[in-house]
């Protein structure tokens, strides 16, 4: 069966669909938007402060600045800041593998949910092979 809607179309919906649900569920579970956004980059490593704003300048509208979202995360002891570096400590790493296999597990539970094992490994690996057609390189 051929869908109606062509691949853009599909890639868009999915994302924006999953991005919403483990926002919402992120939210429910005490972090904001702009704080989930920062913890999970922090995840990948410490970033330079002047860095954030760039970072955060998607998720505007919030009316708080990136410092202001750093000194919350930072008083909640889930970031430090190091020579205007900041980075998880090891609370901040906690609560992102605890959000992670809770909140944000069961969006993706929910997502595939009727897809049976086989089924999402394929379209998993068509997804990945996709992305290498336009140019992704698993730098990670």
């Amino acid at each position: 069966m051929t869908s109606p809607r062509p691949l853009p179309y599909w890639m868009r919906t999915i994302d924006r669909l999953i991005d919403h649900q483990v926002l919402d569920a992120v939210e429910a579970a005490g972090v904001d938007r702009r704080g989930w956004t920062v913890l999970c980059r922090l995840e990948h490593g410490a970033i330079r402060a002047e860095e954030v704003e760039e970072l955060l300048a998607p998720y505007g509208g919030s009316g708080r600045s990136a410092a202001d979202v750093l000194a919350e995360l930072e008083r909640a002891g889930l970031t430090e800041s190091v020579a205007h570096d900041y980075r998880l400590t090891a609370e901040g790493e906690r609560r992102v593998e605890e959000l992670q296999a809770g909140p944000v597990r069961a969006v993706v539970d929910r997502a595939s949910a009727d897809i049976d094992e086989a089924e999402l490994d394929r379209t998993l690996e068509v997804l990945e092979r996709v992305a290498r057609n336009l140019g992704w390189l698993d730098e990670d």
